[in-house]
């Protein structure tokens, strides 16, 4: 009979074609991966990162406690070490390596509130990094910032706090060193900020033009 309610009829689903479509969902927490917003080890008075292998990440407020938290492995793109006591942090890849599923794919590290007075070369191996806090340190040599040129994706990093802070033309050499950044402690890089790094950046490049040695004398 030919349907005059002007209604599509949609064809029933049997028990066994639903069935058949629940069975291609993925449980987010099976297996041993943890999705999972950041891994947070803040505010625990750790002194390098060694120490973090077998602790647990402090659970997030925002959701609760997964369970069974201490046998799985997250999938994260940022973690949380600051506000600790931390001086070393060579360990951090490994680290990460056994609470992350690929701690290289990490794009947000805060180090904040620490005791650092240099930065690892560790850092470098993580490429894709975007956001970077390194504030409330105790780094005061500022050619440590050329360990971070390689990071081409880096867009924020904060540096205040460190005595490197106050040296003179702090800013500049920092822009000048990182033009991929965006912002800069906590605040955002300007057109007029760029000009003023580049043109400090000529001086202090421009110098007495090298003469060519000479020929040795026969």
């Amino acid at each position: 009979m030919a349907n005059t309610s002007g209604l599509s009829i949609v064809p029933f689903q049997g028990a066994g074609s639903i069935n058949r479509r629940k069975n291609t969902t993925t449980s987010a927490i099976d297996n041993v991966n943890v999705l999972s917003k950041n891994i947070d080890f803040s505010f625990c008075n750790y002194t390098n990162t060694e120490d973090i292998k077998n602790e647990v990440p402090r659970a997030s407020p925002r959701k609760s406690k997964l369970p069974d938290m201490e046998n799985k492995k997250a999938s994260t793109k940022s973690v949380r070490l600051n506000n600790n006591k931390l001086c070393d942090v060579s360990c951090i890849k490994d680290t990460l390596e056994a609470h992350t599923v690929n701690p290289l794919e990490v794009e947000w590290i805060d180090l904040s509130f620490n005791e650092l007075t240099n930065i690892d070369p560790v850092i470098m191996d993580f490429e894709r990094l975007q956001i970077l806090y390194f504030h409330g340190n105790k780094i005061s040599d500022l050619t440590q910032i050329e360990k971070l040129r390689n990071l081409r994706h880096l867009r924020k990093l904060t540096l205040h706090g460190n005595t490197i802070e106050n040296q003179k033309m702090y800013k500049q050499y920092v822009l000048s060193t990182l033009p991929q950044l965006h912002c800069l402690d906590f605040s955002l890089i300007t057109n007029a900020d760029r000009i003023t790094a580049a043109t400090w950046n000529k001086i202090q490049n421009k110098g007495p033009k090298k003469q060519k040695p000479k020929d040795d004398e026969d």
